[in-house]
């Protein structure tokens, strides 16, 4: 599902920023017109460092060689920068939302020994619009179409416990929305689908009493849910229908939200819709 391709990173590696050797500060990528650079800032450690290679780990093992620096390099701070071929590197920045990617650093001294480093990086949204702008990009999931209709992203939330997309009607407004299709995974390993049913159902009804919940089924491990209420403090009348089950990254909670009551038969479709999904996303 192209939704959630670059939203969760390989959860066994663990970073390892610093030995005797080098101490890896940061690594970031900037854009210019047509051009994309990565940088490197460490310290360096060890007065025989002879060279210097970068990598990008992928999911399929086959790791990029992002850059390499073949020259001696001398104790103290360092600023390296390297240009990135744009065809090779492109699509991860036409993908809406934030991007993770490992980063595998290889040391060798003047003895040939070799050791390694390695660490995660986050280029956010915010960052990659402007790349897509730099580069004459367009975006890859900003649109998505649903139900006959054209739906934006947006709203875009990655954090290691959860992430969450959200999509409105193209021609809406993120503060007059009428109708929310929400994506949202909660990463964690030991938790089932029962047991965040039971949180949401009993911390919905504590923020409203009026509420009118209904569990539609439980089956096949996904459970199919469903609430309205007439008005909730300074909330309008609203209503949701949800499908909660465990995927590849967690659990998950696909939902459609409306302001104001959904009808018996707009209440079918949309359970039968979400059933379908990722599948029925393009």
């Amino acid at each position: 599902m192209f939704l959630f391709g670059s939203c969760f990173p390989d959860m066994v590696r663990k970073k390892r920023t610093e030995n005797e050797w080098f101490k890896l500060e940061k690594v970031y990528y900037k854009t210019e017109p047509r051009k994309i650079e990565i940088f490197l800032k460490g310290t360096v450690k060890n007065p025989s460092l002879a060279s210097l290679e970068a990598f990008e780990l992928n999911e399929n093992s086959s790791d990029t060689l992002l850059f390499q620096h073949e020259k001696p390099l001398t104790v103290g701070s360092v600023l390296l920068r390297f240009n990135v071929e744009v065809p090779e590197n492109k699509d991860w920045i036409r993908k809406v939302g934030t991007t993770r990617k490992w980063i595998a650093i290889v040391l060798k001294n003047d003895n040939g020994q070799i050791t390694h480093l390695q660490t995660e990086i986050s280029i956010h949204e915010s960052d990659k619009k402007q790349f897509r702008k730099d580069l004459s990009l367009e975006a890859e999931g900003e649109f998505i179409r649903l139900d006959g209709r054209e739906w934006k992203l947006v709203s875009d939330v990655d954090r290691m416990d959860q992430a969450l997309l959200q999509y409105i009607p193209k021609q809406e407004s993120l503060l007059f929305w009428s109708e929310m299709l929400s994506i949202h995974i909660y990463k964690v390993r030991v938790s089932s689908p029962t047991e965040i049913y039971s949180l949401l159902e009993s911390g919905k009804k504590k923020e409203c009493p009026n509420i009118l919940w209904s569990l539609e089924s439980e089956k096949s491990g996904k459970i199919s849910y469903s609430w309205e209420h007439s008005g909730c403090g300074k909330q309008p009348t609203s209503s949701q229908v949800s499908k909660l089950y465990r995927g590849e990254f967690g659990i998950y909670n696909i939902r459609y939200d409306k302001r104001g009551k959904i009808g018996p038969e707009d209440k079918t479709h949309w359970s039968e819709l979400l059933d379908r999904l990722p599948s029925k996303l393009d």
